[in-house]
């Protein structure tokens, strides 16, 4: 036996001195292989090498050498790997003895016995540094000595306790999930596992911010409860109040057994001692949330120890000084939710598959917020209700908590619900009481966001808000002054006419809202003595930011809230559905004075503003919605009949929010909702002021534009008719209102296959707008890209190109190369491309890459305009003979097609058949077949021409690609049954047919005599690579 240890120090030192021969042995062992590895890389001089010369052999031998060395390499590596954990185990296995040496031979660990103390915890905290390096390397390893060396090292680490104090601000939960790796992380930022026993040189500093309940301080105190045994001591000090520092300060002061002096605070007293400490410290700063905090005046004054700050604002996150200097927390992951929940409802594992839907269905609703699943989990567990129907109730809940923060009678359990949303109304209620005007912008700020979506409320949409007004009065005066130099060129009025037109600007005056606009004061840009101020509305936001109602995204310079704060401002019992209605509807304005009405806001940076304005759109109106349903529901109650008082009738203000709002949902592709909203103020500024006033005209123009998107050209070709004939009757027919819409309709009736019609409405309209000064240039180039089109349908190819080639670099000029009317032109270029020549079908594939990129970069993967253009982008790389390619866009676009514009839109009909014809060349025939038989159904294409028009044009394209398919199975009779299908539709097209001079009508006839051919025993021709009619 060693002389003075106990059998039990005795059993663990032999252990421990085993364990090193063991790794000696390995070591010898390891040494051996690398000696084979190495003689089988040098080798000897062969007898032939030797014959060669010296130095050519020597030459020979070396490159040997280095092969079989480069093909060792990997051995090499594992050997080298496996001497490094061997040098760290024998490190470990001899720290270890050295520390059981120490704790059997001199006495007591305790700071009273001084330097055996000092030394047993200085052994001990480099022991398990060391330990803590080689378990970061164990996953790779198997050797069974070194795992048997970690081991036994651990249990002598164990027999050290290093930590002394242990004050956290709360316990550690049972169930506390997530946020792993920022745990370990955090351990490498304070040098956790490095090494203890060195000199610390600074103050390490760390925080944590974030939302009230996402876990800041739980994460804090696991983090100290991991690793506590590399700290002599840890400590904690609430920063809520001056007042809560002083009692936390004096509860450490008491535990260590120190007092303050003479004048001296609590806080100071432990400041000045953690400062003369020589061991390893961490200290918690928790819930320094008031903005008005110094940091900086909790810091013990040295150069050492570790600080974990937990706040609220995020303006403290500067104050670290280790690794990222900060986290920002606000939810868990989906996964870690869930599991949170789960556990906190105490739900036996495993999770079936029903119950982890219902868990993310939760976690979902409640923002993935820790302290509202930790809730959530303990209403459940205490069967207040069910995984199953826990977001019903939560809904439902609302309603209960107005009742029972209203009636001071009311039984409710809803305080659960209430404990989540403490904080949050708390720090409202703050900045209600206020008197400072920063404070008051911030609430106002703060209820027009709760009405927005939740994310992405960017500055820029508020500022143009601010500023709109003036700017739409500017514009209307330069408008007023166009429409005087424009009104020299109408015709003359009849004395009919011009009291209709004064009694219609007499109605427009009565009707007219001259009132301020209902906007927040800190949005009003009233006059010269009190403009817009930017840096105030800054200054708002960052008190809503430090308080971590809102967060900020400096790089967007955006805003978001967390999905509880969201809801609880906007529905917390203090705000009544009166309150509700007018917030809403200042937030509804704020969105109304960030648009601006065609054709002003077309620049690039004012589309894709409007871009990020749709899911705002969408909330407040949801929002309106549900608030006139409270309202009726009330009046229904008849507790509040007076509520009728805040129906108001539909008006100018109305329609004006209605128009701007549909031109989001057109640009951003949800055309059901343009319609929905144009078809209402249609309805209304016709029958105020009449089917011939500009603003009637506009309106209409607007949804005969949303019809057309959709591909209802019957409906926008009405629109137009309506419209031009109005402009014929009110401006003449040489005025540059009634030339742009003689070309738009020119273009319906393409679609209509009224191609004759069609060519002379663009002709006839360019003609005039290059006769008028006053003309647009934009105008005049749409014009004439339209014009290009309607050639192609006559296989005017090189008139065409010329057309679209003037319109495309106009547009260019006038816009940029990435404006959305730019890029119609370029996809209109790309396609007429394809028909002029294998010579340009590099250069048609180069502008659909470009064009497809911009749109998808603007608008969005699954905006119907990217949709399009993935379409004509596939067209492209089939002409090429990119088949597969083509293929694999096709399958991927029509599916997204089919559910964002409906399945008999001529878009996703066109893309089906161009798909046929790809499957044709790829010589899949009865997939083709089956396509093209199912897109040739002519009840698809019922919305596009009218029943006196005949068949719909772009049933031509469908057809032919079916002939093509039958021509080379070898099914003439089907090919032939379809070709007089095909000539019945060429005949019909436009109520009068193309006539049998067209190139189709041409063609078709060709076609006919070749399969009659092959009837006879002619062979069959294979044209499918050829590209043989154009569709637009």
């Amino acid at each position: 036996m060693i002389p003075g240890t106990l059998f039990a120090e005795q059993y663990r030192v032999e252990s421990l001195w085993k364990n090193v021969g063991s790794l000696l042995k390995d070591c010898q062992n390891t040494v051996t292989e690398l000696e084979q590895l190495l003689q089988g890389i040098v080798g000897k001089a062969t007898t032939s090498s030797t014959q060669l010369g010296g130095r050519v052999g020597g030459k020979i031998n070396n490159l040997k050498k280095a092969v079989r060395l480069d093909m060792k390499d990997d051995k090499f590596k594992k050997i080298r790997w496996r001497f490094t954990n061997y040098q760290i185990s024998l490190q470990v296995l001899l720290t270890a003895i050295t520390l059981a040496y120490t704790r059997s031979t001199q006495g007591p660990t305790d700071p009273a016995f001084g330097q055996p103390f000092q030394k047993a915890n200085a052994t001990g905290l480099e022991l398990q540094s060391q330990l803590a390096s080689l378990q970061l390397r164990l996953a790779a390893e198997d050797s069974k000595s070194i795992l048997e060396a970690v081991s036994i090292a651990s249990a002598v680490a164990s027999l050290i306790s290093v930590n002394k104090y242990f004050i956290i601000p709360e316990p550690v939960s049972s169930i506390f999930t997530g946020r792993g790796k920022l745990l370990v992380d955090l351990q490498g930022y304070f040098d956790v596992v490095g090494n203890v026993s060195a000199p610390i040189c600074d103050q390490k500093r760390f925080i944590v911010h974030g939302l009230g309940g996402s876990g800041k301080t739980q994460f804090c105190c696991k983090f100290a409860q991991q690793t506590r045994q590399n700290f002599w001591g840890v400590f904690s000090i609430d920063a809520t109040s001056h007042t809560s520092v002083e009692y936390s300060s004096s509860k450490i002061a008491e535990k260590v057994g120190v007092k303050a002096g003479e004048g001296s605070t609590w806080l100071r007293t432990v400041k000045d001692w953690l400062s003369s400490l020589d061991y390893p410290w961490l200290l918690l700063i928790d819930n320094a949330d008031d903005p008005s905090i110094c940091l900086e005046d909790y810091y013990p004054a040295c150069e050492r120890g570790c600080i974990l700050v937990t706040t609220r604002d995020p303006m403290k996150r500067v104050q670290g000084t280790v690794g990222p200097r900060f986290y920002h927390f606000e939810k868990l992951e989906a996964d870690e939710a869930s599991s949170l929940l789960l556990k906190a409802a105490d739900k036996p594992q495993p999770w079936d598959d029903s119950v982890e839907q219902d868990a993310s269905c939760i976690a979902t609703t409640l923002g993935f917020l820790p302290l509202a699943l930790v809730q959530a989990g303990t209403a459940i567990r205490n069967g207040l209700c069910s995984l199953a129907n826990y977001v019903d109730e939560y809904h439902k809940s609302w309603q209960r908590i107005r009742l029972a923060r209203k009636n001071i009678r009311y039984k409710g359990s809803d305080t659960t619900y209430w404990s989540v949303y403490s904080s949050y109304e708390l720090n409202l209620r703050s900045l209600e009481t206020s008197d400072t005007g920063e404070a008051l912008d911030a609430v106002e700020l703060l209820r027009i966001f709760s009405f927005f979506y939740l994310e992405n409320i960017n500055i820029g949409f508020l500022i143009a808000a601010a500023l709109n007004p003036e700017v739409e009065r500017q514009l209307q005066a330069l408008d007023k002054e166009e429409e005087q130099k424009m009104t020299l060129m109408a015709k003359a009025k009849t004395w009919k006419e011009y009291f209709k037109d004064r009694l219609t600007r007499i109605i427009q005056f009565a009707t007219e809202d001259r009132g301020p606009p209902l906007l927040p004061a800190i949005l009003r840009n009233s006059n010269a003595e009190f403009p817009f101020d930017e840096l105030r509305l800054r200054q708002a936001l960052g008190t809503l930011s430090r308080m971590s109602l809102v967060a900020h995204n400096e790089a967007a310079e955006s805003y978001s809230m967390h999905t509880l704060v969201h809801t609880w401002v906007r529905e917390r019992p203090e705000m009544s559905v009166v309150e509700q209605a007018l917030w809403c509807e200042i937030a509804a304005n704020v969105l109304t004075y960030a648009i601006l009405l065609p054709p002003h806001g077309s620049l690039d940076k004012d589309v894709d503003m409007r871009k990020g304005l749709l899911p705002h759109i969408y909330h407040v109106q949801h929002c309106q919605k549900a608030i006139q349903s409270k309202i009726a529901i009330n009046r229904r109650s008849r507790r509040f009949s007076w509520m009728t008082t805040l129906e108001t009738q539909f008006g100018r203000r109305q329609a004006i929010q209605f128009a701007k709002f549909s031109r989001v949902y057109q640009e951003c592709g949800d055309w059901k909702k343009a319609e929905e909203l144009q078809v209402i103020v249609k309805d209304y500024v016709c029958g105020r002021l009449g089917n011939e006033h500009a603003a009637s005209i506009s309106i209409m123009l607007f949804l005969s534009s949303t019809y057309w998107n959709q591909m209802r050209t019957n409906d926008a070709a009405a629109l137009q008719e309506q419209a031009y004939q109005a402009c014929l009757k009110s401006l003449g027919p040489d005025h540059p209102r009634t030339l742009k819409i003689m070309d738009m309709l020119g273009s319906s009736k393409c679609y209509q296959g009224r191609f004759r019609e069609s060519l002379e409405l663009h002709e006839k309209a360019i003609a005039g707008m290059q006769r008028n000064p006053l003309t647009k240039e934009e105008d005049l180039y749409l014009a004439i890209g339209n014009l290009g089109g309607i050639q192609s349908r006559y296989w005017r190819w090189e008139e065409a190109r010329e057309n679209h080639t003037q319109a495309f670099n106009g547009l260019k000029r006038l816009f940029g190369p990435i404006h959305l009317h730019t890029l119609q032109a370029m996809e209109g270029l790309s396609q007429i491309y394809l028909q002029c020549g294998d010579q340009w079908l590099e250069k048609a594939h180069e502008l659909m890459v470009e064009a497809h990129a911009q749109r998808e970069s603007r608008l969005g993967k699954e905006h119907p305009y990217t949709l399009l253009a993935v379409d004509y982008l596939a067209r492209t790389k089939s002409a090429l003979g990119h088949t597969k390619e083509a293929e694999e866009l096709y399958r991927q676009n029509l599916p997204v097609a089919e559910r964002i514009v409906g399945p008999n839109h001529i878009g996703t009909l066109a893309g089906k058949a161009r798909l046929a014809q790809v499957l044709v060349k790829q010589k899949k025939y009865a997939e083709a077949e089956e396509l093209l038989l199912l897109v040739s159904e002519k009840q698809r294409y019922k919305s596009v021409g009218r029943k006196e028009d005949g068949d719909s044009p772009d049933r031509i394209l469908v057809l032919w690609f079916l002939i093509e398919c039958y021509e080379v199975q070898g099914k003439v009779d089907d090919a032939l049954v379809t070709i007089d299908e095909l000539e019945r539709v060429l005949s019909t097209i436009g109520g009068q047919g193309l006539g049998k001079l067209h190139p189709i009508a041409q063609r078709s006839a060709a076609k006919r005599a070749a399969l009659h051919r092959v009837q006879q025993g002619a062979p069959v021709q294979d044209n499918t690579q050829e590209n043989l009619i154009s569709i637009s």
